[in-house]
């Protein structure tokens, strides 16, 4: 247990440093008003949220993850995930195949027969492959 997070079961890590990182690490320390653990953990968590964003932003591009699962693996908001798509000129835009299963989506769920005659009919018109759940047995 610690008392930082007492509900939480803590671990140590043990890092290497050379002399000059240890100086430099030493005077943002006193500059920040803050001790070095505390600022080796802010580096440490802020690299972890970095390298979640970057795997998410990949994993979405190369079409492993949706918008959604992208966004939860990043541990962020959709709308943010998608800023950050936007600003790394990544396409997020859904494609049709995305938008008409969206759209049979929604009409399983309010029960809808023209909207899943819609989506059967942009289906058709598009040249994709029925949706599983509604191809014959």
């Amino acid at each position: 247990m610690s008392t930082l997070y007492p509900d939480v079961t803590t671990v140590s890590r043990k890092i290497q440093l050379t002399d000059e990182e240890d100086k430099q690490l030493r005077q943002l320390s006193q500059v920040e008003h803050l001790p070095e653990d505390v600022l080796l953990r802010k580096w440490i968590l802020d690299g972890l949220t970095h390298m979640r964003l970057e795997r998410a932003c990949t994993l979405y591009q190369r079409g492993q993850l949706n918008l959604s699962g992208a966004a939860h693996y990043a541990r962020i908001g959709v709308e943010q995930m998608m800023h950050e798509l936007t600003r790394r000129g990544i396409e997020h835009s859904p494609s049709v195949e995305q938008f008409v299963d969206g759209l049979e989506t929604l009409a399983d769920l309010f029960d809808k027969d023209g909207l899943r005659a819609a989506a059967a009919e942009v289906r058709k018109q598009e040249g994709l492959q029925p949706h599983k759940d509604t191809q014959p047995s």
